[in-house]
C-alpha cells in the first residue's frame, strides 16, 4: 500500500461506527457507505437526533481538510446554505490521513432529478449560477490552492494555469504518450496564444471547480452546493468553464442569464476556452491513473483532439 494512499478495506467501516458515537456522545442506529469515491470514503450516519455525513480522507493531503473549513467560515459569513462542519481532524489518531463529520443535506442531486425528468439542464444551471453569484463575491489572496486563512499559493492565474505541468501524473502521461499527436503541447501552445491576445488580470475569488448538476442538491426549490474538495482561487469563468466542458455551450447563455458580469463576451468565451483545453489536458492523467477508466481516458484524448482542431 502506497504511503500516500489510505487503500480501502472493511475495517475502515467498522471503525467509523466506533469513533462517530464515541466524539458525538450519541448513539448511531444506521451506517451506510455510500460511495467509494477516489478522493475519499464516504458514509451516511443515522444518528438518535440527526443524519450526518462523514468523509475518510484517502489520500495524504487530499482533501485538505483546513481548506474546506476556511471555506465553510466564508459561506457562513454570507448567508449562503451548506453542509457546515460538525468535526474535523486533520490527524492520525482515528484515521491515517484524517476525516470529517458534516452535515447532512436532504434532497436529491441535479444529475438524478435530470435523468429523472424532474429537473429540466436549463433550470439547474440557472439555480447553480446564481448561487455562484454569491459565492464569487468571496475574495481569496492569490490563485489556486489555499490555506486555513484563505491564501493561495501563486500570485497571479497564469502560474496556476501551468502548474500542472509539475504534477506527477501528468509528466506519467506525458512519458507513456497518452497524449498521441503530443495533443498536450499543441493545447498548452493553444493557451499561451489566447493569453496573450486578451491580456487578462481577473481578480481572485472563491472558485467551487466542479459546480456541475451532480453537486448540487435540490430540496423544494432550494440548491444546495456539495463537495467542495477541489475548490481553488481563480476567475469566476473558471466555474462556467466547468459547466459548460460537461453539459455543453447551450449551458453558457443560461449560466450568463443569471451570473451577470462586467467582462465582455468575446472575453468570457476564451478564457472558457483555456479552462476547457486545460480541463481535458489534466483530466486525460487522472482517467488513466487514478479512477483507471481506460475508456473514460481514451473519450478524454478525442475530447481534447476535438478542441485542439477547432
Amino acid at each position: 500500500m502506497s504511503d500516500q494512499i489510505f487503500e480501502y478495506t472493511p475495517e475502515i467501516d467498522k471503525r467509523v461506527g466506533e469513533v462517530v458515537p464515541k466524539i458525538l456522545n450519541t448513539n448511531v442506529k444506521k451506517i451506510k457507505r455510500i460511495t467509494q469515491g477516489e478522493v475519499g470514503y464516504v458514509y451516511k450516519i443515522e444518528t438518535e437526533n440527526q443524519t450526518l455525513l462523514v468523509k475518510v480522507a484517502r489520500y495524504k493531503d487530499w482533501p485538505k481538510i483546513d481548506k474546506l473549513l476556511w471555506i465553510s467560515d466564508q459561506l457562513i459569513k454570507v448567508e449562503i446554505p451548506h453542509a457546515k462542519v460538525l468535526f474535523s481532524d486533520t490527524s492520525s489518531k482515528y484515521f491515517k490521513f484524517g476525516f470529517m463529520i458534516v452535515e447532512w443535506i436532504e434532497g436529491e442531486d441535479g444529475t438524478y432529478l435530470i435523468k429523472r425528468s424532474k429537473l429540466t439542464r436549463k433550470t439547474a444551471v440557472k439555480k447553480i449560477a446564481k448561487t455562484l453569484s454569491k459565492i464569487h463575491k468571496i475574495k481569496v489572496e492569490g490563485f489556486g490552492e489555499f490555506n486555513r486563512v484563505g491564501k493561495a499559493i501563486y500570485k497571479t492565474w497564469e502560474e496556476s494555469l501551468f502548474s500542472f505541468l509539475e504534477d506527477s501524473p501528468y509528466k506519467r502521461a506525458v512519458k507513456e504518450n497518452k497524449y498521441e499527436g503530443h495533443l498536450n503541447q499543441k493545447g498548452i501552445e493553444d493557451i499561451k496564444r489566447i493569453i496573450k491576445e486578451i491580456n487578462y488580470k481577473p481578480d481572485s475569488v472563491l472558485s467551487h471547480q466542479d459546480p456541475t448538476p451532480e453537486n448540487a442538491i435540490f430540496n423544494n426549490g432550494k440548491i444546495v452546493l456539495v463537495d467542495w474538495d477541489n475548490a481553488i482561487s481563480s476567475t469566476w469563468i473558471e466555474d462556467l468553464a466547468w459547466i459548460t466542458f460537461w453539459m455543453g455551450k447551450k449551458a453558457r447563455s443560461w449560466f450568463l442569464e443569471e451570473h451577470q458580469s462586467n467582462e465582455s463576451l468575446s472575453l468570457v468565451e476564451k478564457v472558457e476556452r483555456i479552462f476547457h483545453l486545460r480541463l481535458a489536458i489534466t483530466t486525460i492523467p487522472y482517467y488513466f491513473y487514478s479512477a483507471k477508466n481506460h475508456k473514460a481516458g481514451e473519450e478524454m484524448k478525442r475530447k481534447l483532439r476535438s478542441l485542439v482542431l477547432s
